[in-house]
């Protein structure tokens, strides 16, 4: 009988060590996820940002183009 409580308590302890490390490897997961959404916001942000310039760009250009020429 004290053999069968102690594999319990063995196999309760083990079973909340694995929880917590579950639920460790899901927090690295999870803030894996929220790095990569984030470094892809950024990457788009930027990419929006160059886009908001194009126009100022190609005119500047096309002044250049226009002074090369006369």
């Amino acid at each position: 009988m004290k053999a069968d409580e102690d594999d319990l308590r063995g196999q309760a302890k083990r079973n909340r060590e694995n929880e917590a490390q579950r639920d460790a490897l899901d927090a690295i997961q999870k803030r894996r996820e929220e790095d990569a959404l984030v470094s892809e916001v950024r990457g788009e942000m930027e990419f929006a940002r160059c886009l908001g310039a194009a126009p100022s760009l190609v005119a500047a250009f096309e002044k250049l183009k226009g002074e090369g020429r006369g």
